[in-house]
């Protein structure tokens, strides 16, 4: 909570902040965004990081180039999604 008290002393409330959960912590991940939520942060949004098709073939099982292009593409759906103008 106190990481996305000081983004949005640093951006604005204008700024929209999409708070990413995978596995283990996406539980926790979308608790925080319903807790900023009620407390009137609108521009708080929770994305589900889907790690099916991941190859997890990087360094100490992290992703690999070709699952960091699939996750990319993945959030630019999702940010597309959410009617922001720039």
């Amino acid at each position: 909570m106190a990481l996305l008290a000081r983004l949005r002393a640093r951006y604005g409330a204008g700024t929209t902040i999409v708070v990413v959960g995978a596995s283990l912590f996406g539980a926790l991940a979308q608790q925080v965004v319903r807790d900023r939520n009620a407390a009137g942060d609108d521009g708080v949004r929770y994305w589900h990081l889907d790690d099916a098709g991941l190859d997890l073939l990087g360094c100490h099982w992290h992703c690999s180039a070709a699952a960091d292009r699939l996750i990319a593409d993945r959030l630019g759906d999702f940010v597309a999604t959410l009617g922001l103008d720039w």
